[in-house]
């Protein structure tokens, strides 16, 4: 079993990722002229924020509609 140490050099990069995904989203879905698909900007925020990696790249791609 890999120790926390072994491991850091990998989760590190995931981390940072995650955060730069997570907060370019939240920064994009509250311009006020984002207009979004399917649910509202408050239900979009707790999908982007709740659903990891996932949830930000499923905002980027389903939920953003151009404007």
């Amino acid at each position: 079993m890999p120790t926390l140490g072994e491991l850091l050099p990998f989760l590190i990069p995931i981390v940072i990722i995650q955060l730069v995904l997570l907060v370019v989203a939240l920064l994009d879905l509250f311009k006020e002229e984002r207009r979004v698909r399917w649910f509202g900007k408050p239900v979009w925020a707790l999908i982007i924020f709740f659903v990891n990696i996932v949830g930000p790249l499923v905002y980027f791609f389903l939920g953003r509609e151009d404007v």
